[in-house]
């Protein structure tokens, strides 16, 4: 598959799953309230889910390490991800400590 095609399909599915996830959490206060609960569980701080786009940035990496096109497509999933949600969370931010 072209190469171009690949980083547009990750990157454009990587912005509309962050999306549909934040909005989902914006629109529904039960399930918002339990998501945030039990991210706070983790030594008390919060995992964002941008720690996604960092985990699929080490899958690219190990998929390019072995030749395997998919790379490309993880990489900008990866990008979609974190682009999305720093633009929501107005900063650039994958773990902090959770406050109470």
């Amino acid at each position: 598959m072209n190469n171009i095609l690949l980083f547009s399909i990750g990157l454009l599915l990587g912005m509309i799953a962050t999306w549909m996830f934040e909005l989902i959490l914006l629109v529904n206060k039960k399930l918002r309230n339990r998501y945030y609960r039990h991210h706070a569980i983790l030594f008390g701080y919060h995992v964002h889910h941008s720690t996604y786009g960092l985990l699929a940035f080490c899958l690219s990496a190990f998929l390019f390490y072995t030749n395997q096109e998919s790379a490309i497509f993880w990489f900008s999933l990866g990008i979609g991800i974190i682009v999305v949600h720093t633009i929501s969370a107005g900063k650039l931010v994958f773990i902090e400590r959770y406050k109470k």
